[in-house]
């Protein structure tokens, strides 16, 4: 071999040496355990490792000359990798409305109680939601118009750490995580283009597949975020949100703060629901949620407007929390505030004749009221004004209408109480102010 050729070859080995060097493997993760009274690399590996033959490497790596004498007290490092897992199970706390499982590749009949492991797969319709809680006391709430998928639920054997991770194909998440003082728990919620880690939070997070649009927003403690190739990580602390694309996750920003229910002590009476909210500058919509508990693991009506008021369909009475937030021009849900509000139907619906008999014109009022209990009403009739007194005021009517004859001409505005009583308790609540023109008692 001529000198030069074989300096270009010595060149070449040096070279790929100086690289293996310069990029060493970089280290695997460990576990520690103690050992205890009675442990031998055997016992163990019978107990907590994925293979028998595993002690061997245990061995070597802790330089351990006797398998069968390791000193109590004495820290092991262990690969976690060789270590055994056994599957867990979430189970469902709440649901409502169109909600499809798929467990081990079948639609499950969903019911309270019903486990969901590994690979299992939770589709929410059109105002349905699903709430899943996990062994620790974590918990998963998954809203309408979502698909989500459990992709891993583990516990360790030999350290009692859990790895739990979920993955939004579709729509949203919510969790509250329990703190994990072990060190080797982990909790992901990842999207196609994002990864959510915590240790014990309260956050959310979403994913639109058609815009390929993660956004995170945390509500207590800190988040992990890092974009799906983890080639860049963020700390999101609480009271910040951020959303990341194909690229790579967006700086942090301040959430919006919570809107204000105008008149959150207003009973609901009218057949349908209605909220309003005070209007805020920097808004681009606003959330609504009820549910049927403060925590709102059981939610079972949603609206997203554009406009800081919204109408939902019916609930039967009773007493419901509502929880308002505002989305900001980045797609951030922000900060909530929830409010307690009675449902009580009593909705008063009015009519009303006239006729002539004999030279006399009788003015009939009729009505009636949607609602439950035993109902009395109270008529009013008078001049049309805040400061007039009211010509008729007649109370505890158990009878739908009253016959007035012969009122004289003139503007009149009539209006009819419906007052239900039930479960010990009186629910009030007027109709709306009818106003009718007499122009001649000819």
């Amino acid at each position: 071999m001529k000198p030069a050729v074989k300096r270009s070859v010595w060149a070449a080995i040096l070279a790929i040496a100086t690289a293996a060097t310069a990029a060493p493997r970089p280290p695997q993760p460990m576990a520690s355990y103690v050992v205890r009274p009675g442990d031998t690399l055997y016992t163990l590996a019978a107990q907590y490792f994925v293979g028998q033959n595993d002690f061997a490497t245990v061995q070597r790596i802790n330089h351990i000359a006797n398998p069968y004498r390791i000193p109590v007290g004495r820290t092991l490092n262990i690969p976690k990798h060789l270590l055994r897992r056994e599957l867990t199970a979430a189970r469902v706390k709440t649901f409502s409305g169109p909600v499809v499982v798929t467990v081990a590749g079948s639609k499950a009949a969903i019911k309270v109680g019903l486990p969901i492991g590994e690979t299992s797969t939770i589709e929410t319709g059109a105002n349905a939601f699903l709430t899943l809680a996990l062994a620790d006391g974590s918990i998963v709430s998954i809203p309408s118009q979502s698909r989500v998928q459990v992709q891993r639920l583990r516990r360790i054997v030999m350290t009692g750490a859990v790895e739990r991770d979920f993955a939004i194909e579709r729509g949203r998440a919510r969790a509250i995580v329990t703190p994990m003082p072990d060190p080797d728990s982990s909790f992901h919620i990842t999207t196609p283009v994002a990864v959510s880690a915590v240790r014990g939070t309260e956050y959310r997070v979403g994913y639109d597949p058609a815009e390929q649009e993660a956004t995170t927003e945390v509500i207590e403690g800190k988040v992990a975020f890092a974009s799906s190739d983890k080639h860049r990580n963020l700390l999101i602390p609480a009271g910040f949100g951020t959303s990341s694309d194909s690229a790579a996750p967006n700086t942090p920003i301040a959430l919006l703060g919570a809107p204000v229910l105008v008149q959150p002590g207003r009973t609901q009476h009218e057949p349908e629901l209605a909220f309003a909210l005070e209007p805020m500058a920097a808004a681009k919509g606003y959330h609504v949620t009820i549910a049927r508990d403060a925590g709102f693991l059981d939610v079972i009506r949603e609206e997203e407007t554009a406009t800081p008021s919204t109408q939902m369909a019916s609930l039967p009475d009773g007493t419901y929390f509502v929880r308002v937030s505002a989305t900001d021009a980045n797609g951030l849900e922000g900060l909530a505030e929830t409010y307690a509000f009675e449902r009580r139907l009593n909705n008063v619906r009015t009519a009303m004749d006239q006729k002539q008999d004999r030279g006399h014109r009788y003015y009939q009022f009729r009505w009636d009221a949607q609602g439950q209990g035993i109902p009395r009403f109270r008529f009013q009739l008078g001049t049309c004004g805040e400061a007039a007194a009211p010509l008729v005021d007649e109370v505890s009517l158990d009878t739908r209408s009253i016959t007035i004859r012969d009122l004289p001409a003139g503007t009149y505005c009539w209006r009819v109480m419906s007052l239900l009583f039930a479960d010990g308790k009186a629910n009030g609540a007027w109709s709306r102010s009818e106003r009718f023109h007499i122009a001649t008692t000819r």
